[in-house]
């Protein structure tokens, strides 16, 4: 019992796969998952949450090395001595100044170092980096907006493709039913051989029609696979697109954008002052340290210190730095400002188009019913040989005009809806 049910399970997840697979939905989640770009954006969110760590260890961590020089300045005719390593050179000897050199170094050190009251500067660096990686996330976020947009494009064309081929197939099913009906009307003398010809090369003229609906929905499907980044498959079913206006946020995309930017920008100023703040730093060294090789031993020791620097004077860099920031932010609100106006203008245009494209379906489908109406009568007509097979032809070609019709006014719909999604971002 526990097997059958476990069974039962799987059938139902795998249809709903099945389901879910001709969807809307499903392709945009593959995309999503198979996107180089996002998965790059993703990566280099982690390089910036790692960054953090390096700007810790870099600024609050102890520093360790060690460091080891070995220096001989010999003297040349010193003490009669043709070569003399010393400290206590002749007057005749010829080398470097002893107060330079003492006569050699030899040093093997461990040195640490900490700066210390630097709370501020790590701050700055910190807000620097997170915006960084908020930036970085804005842009995951326009490439998913970007990616979002040509996928549903792509998918309402197919559909609407895969809407004129289950179209034209049931058309071609009528029109041969109605050739056998014709064919038994010429047997009986009520229509001439003509009038078979007329529907039969009507027939094929939509098979080859089929043709070549068939072989641009495969390469519209074969594109919708390629950019949803999964291999080709057997082409299932679409389902209708269900588009609905959205509204992603309180402020959009651009919006958000605009105001880390902004961040940015007064940000970086904030670290390059970092370098105007009184740095203090602790240090200290142990080890071998010497200018002289005798007694070497007996020069073990250590030192520790505190290091206080103050910047003066830079040649006013700071207020030219400042400076071109603020003419930064001046560009950035005037392309603010310029975009805000654009994006309204588009939503509300988009909105009017929106509202007429609806009000012309719905017309449209009053039309079609009258449409369908007439189609009917004449084949009752047909049948009774009472309607010629030109005039039954030329209502079978409007009725298929307007069907066409209104698949392109469906798609116009779902385009005008999917383009103010993405505008409304």
């Amino acid at each position: 019992m526990k097997k059958f049910l476990f069974l039962c399970f799987l059938l139902v997840a795998k249809v709903g796969l099945w389901a879910q697979e001709g969807s809307l939905d499903y392709f945009v989640e593959q995309a999503k998952q198979h996107a180089p770009s996002l998965l790059e954006v993703e990566n280099l969110q982690q390089v910036g949450r790692l960054q953090e760590e390096i700007i810790k260890a870099q600024n609050n961590a102890f520093q360790v090395d060690a460091t080891s020089e070995i220096l001989v300045a010999p003297y040349f005719n010193s003490n009669g001595k043709f070569v003399d390593i010393t400290t206590n050179p002749s007057v005749q000897a010829i080398g470097y100044d002893v107060g330079i050199t003492n006569g050699g170094l030899y040093s093997a050190q461990v040195n640490i170092t900490k700066n210390i009251f630097n709370k501020a500067v790590v701050d700055r660096l910190m807000l620097q980096n997170q915006l960084a990686n908020e930036s970085l996330a804005l842009s995951g976020e326009d490439l998913t907006k970007n990616m979002i947009k040509n996928l549903t494009d792509l998918y309402i064309m197919t559909y609407q493709s895969q809407l004129q081929q289950t179209f034209t197939g049931q058309l071609i099913e009528d029109l041969q039913t109605r050739l056998k009906v014709v064919e038994v009307l010429v047997k009986r003398g009520l229509l001439s051989e003509a009038d078979f010809l007329l529907v039969r090369s009507d027939l094929e003229t939509r098979q080859l029609e089929l043709e070549q609906i068939g072989i641009n929905y495969r390469n519209l499907y074969a594109q919708l696979d390629n950019l949803a980044g999964v291999p080709l498959q057997v082409m299932d079913s679409l389902s209708e697109p269900n588009i609905r206006p959205e509204n992603h946020g309180d402020s959009l995309l651009f919006e958000r954008q605009y105001v880390n930017d902004s961040l940015q920008v007064m940000a970086a100023q904030e670290v390059f002052e970092n370098q105007y703040r009184p740095q203090v730093s602790l240090y200290g060294n142990t080890g071998l340290n010497a200018v002289d090789l005798n007694n070497l031993q007996r020069k073990l020791g250590v030192s520790a210190g505190l290091k206080l620097t103050i910047p003066l004077y830079d040649g006013h860099q700071k207020k030219y730095n400042a400076m071109q920031n603020k003419l930064k932010l001046d560009n950035l609100d005037q392309y603010r400002n310029y975009n805000e106006v654009q994006t309204r203008n588009n939503l509300e245009s988009l909105q009017q188009q929106i509202a007429g494209q609806r009000e012309y379906v719905s017309k449209m489908d009053g039309q079609l019913k009258v449409q369908q109406q007439l189609l009917e009568l004449f084949k009752g007509k047909l049948v009774q040989g009472q309607v010629s097979i030109i005039d039954y032809l030329n209502v079978i070609q409007n009725y298929k005009i307007l069907v066409f019709a209104k698949f392109q006014a469906r798609t116009n719909l779902w385009l005008l809806l999917n383009q103010y999604n993405y505008t409304n971002w």
